[in-house]
This record gives structure tokens, sequence and C-alpha cells, in this order.
């Protein structure tokens, strides 16, 4: 196999990981962001129980900021590996078809982690 055709192999590989990751990690915020906002709903009403809810609230925010720290530094790693094989392309002056897919994938996967981080910051932890 020549080197060319492994580096492509390596970019579909990537594009596909990214791809099924970038998928999850929005079905995985949006079940938090909905578990945080229904707790929120529920704190707002008060009642009886109300620092109860508020400590579930306080502890379903942290698992979101959590899990956001978490996808912001796999972001990072992500960026670092496409530059990589952005870089071996130059170095041996191919572009493989997934090339130019695989970079716009990864720019929307940092956009992603802008835009997380962006709202993780803009919350305000809830006082108990």
């Amino acid at each position: 196999m020549s080197r060319a055709t492994q580096l492509e192999k390596q970019i579909d590989t990537a594009f596909v990981d990214l791809r099924q990751n970038y998928a999850k990690t929005l079905r995985s915020v949006a079940s938090l962001k909905r578990k945080v906002n229904d707790l929120e709903l529920r704190a707002s009403r008060g009642g009886s129980t109300q620092a109860d809810e508020l400590e579930k609230l306080n502890l379903a925010a942290k698992e979101l900021d959590r899990f956001i720290d978490s996808f912001i530094s796999q972001a990072t790693r992500t960026k670092e590996r496409c530059e990589k094989l952005k870089l071996k392309c130059s170095a041996q002056s191919v572009e493989p078809l997934g090339l130019k897919d695989l970079l716009s994938l990864c720019s929307e996967y940092e956009q992603l982690a802008k835009d997380l981080l962006c709202y993780s910051l803009g919350r305000l932890e809830i006082a108990r």
C-alpha cells in the first residue's frame, strides 16, 4: 500500500470517527441541557422540596459543565490530529479527496467547542 493510500485511509477513518463523536456529543449535550432545564423549572416552582431541587439542579449543571470541559479537551486533540494529517498531506504533496471534508468537519467540531464553552461560562451556578 502506498503512502498516499495509507494517508487517505487515515483521513477517512478520522472523518468517520469525528462524525460519530460529533453526533454523540450533540445528543449528550441535548440530553444534559434538557435535564438542567427541567430541574430549573421544578426549582423555580418552589414548594417544600425547593432545597432538594436546587441541589439536584446544581449537580446536573456540574455534570453538564464536566461534559463540556471534557469535550473541549477532546476538541483540542481532534484539531491537533487534523492538523497533523494536513501536514502529512503537504509533506507528501498529495491532497486526498476526504481531506477537505475532514478539515471542514474539524472546523465545525471546534466551533461546537467554542459554543459550548460560551454556554458554560454564561451559566450562573444556582445558589444553594
